[in-house]
């Protein structure tokens, strides 16, 4: 089996991460070269990554092909936020699509592609927006709910939408209309090469989110649209973005596999299932369930059933905490108790009798501290792990530690290698590395502001050195950085 994947961007989130689940499979995966692939400032070169993809296409002839099409329509996750290219221009880059199954002429290509409903964020951070974000942000967000209350018949205060209204200049209030107009309608357009069968399964990716808005609304729209074609299985939206590349590669491990997986599924705190998901607009047991859904994992309850895995959430009820603090957020959640509900997950972990699939939601943008603090006082534990995760969102954090335990799995179904489990270990490190090490204990030392590698490097080295004394991993040489020049997102390199 071969795969062809085409990323976001160039983050490591994005374009790291997925090889890295790749490998512990493995499963040979092609990616296009950095510099084709976009950034924060420049994005991707959808003309030559169309080229670059035709040909690996034909000159590969790949099992499965998994595109993030927003590189390929827009320039990357951002620039389908920021570009500025006509309606025009963005709908005949859609016509690739038809002519990728007939370049492979050797075994039939199966295609998974994401697509991005434009986010709301509900702050001024225009690090990833257009510039009046800055001005306009939490204004657009509250304007764009009550349009939603407003056209799906829900009562607003009278004269609030008007007055929403007035707060965003109307230049800019065009602006951004257009700008969904135009996405949405590339959208609906993938909807018409669903039905043709030129991509097999679609997800359309949906992050920083609120309960409503028209975002929200898109997503109405376009699943009753997908219902009407009659390809509903075949099209999925649901919170989430930077890891929907790996959850494409874990359903296409499931899909391929002899076997299915089941696993359990459990909770450290007795109503967390329940707690709302920070930038979700819904429940962090709803997050869990529609990203198990779309990686094809089956969950039960019924702890006495023929496992493969057990999934356990790290949250707390009532709310989720956040290591970062944007502007415009009024309510400060970069410390909470979380002493019961980590005394639960380890309790947990000690009764686990098959692996384990660890997503600490405990906070969004980082792992619990305390959670991983005993993690890294009972090696006996780490073990038992086939995956961690806990960074950026809920969706984020779920969608790509069952990735990576499906990954551990698939590799174990088709006989685990000493290269796999190496593989393995690395990408177990480098995810203790960047949500723990980074994420919770150096990125908050950094006070915004992005330093040279070598002083990152100094910054890392404890934190590194324990996760590598508590794990026993065998971790060659790390080479750290900031990689788009802010403190986001870091790159963890493992050497080989």
């Amino acid at each position: 089996m071969h795969f062809v994947l085409i990323p976001l961007d160039n983050r490591p989130v994005t374009y790291q991460f997925p090889q890295m689940i790749c490998k512990v499979a493995g499963v040979p995966a092609t990616l296009p070269p950095l510099e084709l692939v976009g950034s924060l400032t420049a994005p991707s070169r959808p003309g030559g990554l169309s080229e670059w993809l035709s040909e690996m296409i034909k000159s590969r002839q790949p099992d499965r092909l998994l595109v993030c099409l927003d590189s390929l329509i827009y320039g990357g996750l951002i620039n389908s936020r920021r570009g500025e290219e006509s309606e025009s221009e963005i709908l005949n880059r859609l016509k690739e699509i038809s002519t990728w199954k007939k370049l492979s002429n050797s075994r039939p290509l199966t295609i998974f592609a994401q697509a991005s409903i434009m986010r709301i964020s509900d702050n001024y951070d225009n690090t990833e927006e257009k510039k009046y974000w800055s001005r306009y942000g939490r204004e657009i967000f509250q304007w764009s709910e009550l349009l939603h209350r407003n056209t799906s018949g829900m009562k607003v205060p009278p004269g609030s939408l008007a007055l929403a209204e007035s707060r965003i200049e109307p230049a800019v209030r065009d602006d951004y209309l257009k700008t969904r107009r135009r996405n949405f309608k590339a959208n609906n357009k993938l909807l018409d090469h669903v039905a043709k069968s030129e991509i097999d399964f679609l997800v359309f990716s949906q992050d920083d989110s609120g309960e409503f808005g028209l975002n929200v609304l898109e997503q109405e729209k376009l699943l009753k649209a997908a219902g009407n074609f009659g390809i509903a299985r075949k099209v999925m939206s649901y919170p989430g973005s930077d890891e929907t590349l790996q959850t494409l590669i874990a359903r296409s491990l499931l899909e391929s596999s002899p076997r299915k997986a089941l696993a359990s599924l459990q909770f450290s705190s007795e109503y967390g299932s329940r707690t709302p998901s920070n930038y979700e607009g819904q429940s962090i047991g709803e997050t869990v369930e529609q990203q198990s859904h779309a990686i094809g994992l089956l969950l039960t309850n019924d702890e006495d059933a023929n496992l493969d895995l057990q999934v356990i959430v790290h949250c707390l009820e009532h709310r989720q905490g956040d290591h970062i603090q944007l502007p415009g957020q009024a309510s400060d959640l970069r410390l909470l108790t979380s002493a019961e509900a980590v005394k639960r997950c380890i309790e947990l972990l000690e009764k686990a009798s098959k692996p384990v699939i660890l997503c600490d939601a405990v906070y969004a943008n980082g792992s619990d501290p305390a959670l991983v603090a005993e993690l890294l006082k009972r090696p006996q534990l780490l073990k038992k792990l086939w995956a961690y995760a806990g960074w950026n969102t809920t969706g984020n954090t779920v969608g790509s530690a069952l990735a990576l335990g499906i990954a551990r799995w698939y590799s174990e179904v088709q006989g685990h290698t000493e290269a796999r489990e190496r593989a393995f270990q690395e990408a177990m490190f480098v995810r203790l590395a960047d949500d723990w090490a980074y994420q919770t204990q150096v990125r908050a030392q950094l006070n915004g502001q992005a330093v040279p590698d070598g002083k990152l490097a100094e910054l890392m080295r404890p934190y590194l050195g324990e996760i590598g004394a508590a794990s026993g991993w065998s971790v060659p040489a790390v080479h750290v950085s900031l990689p788009w020049q802010r403190t986001f997102e870091i790159e963890v390199a493992i050497s080989q």
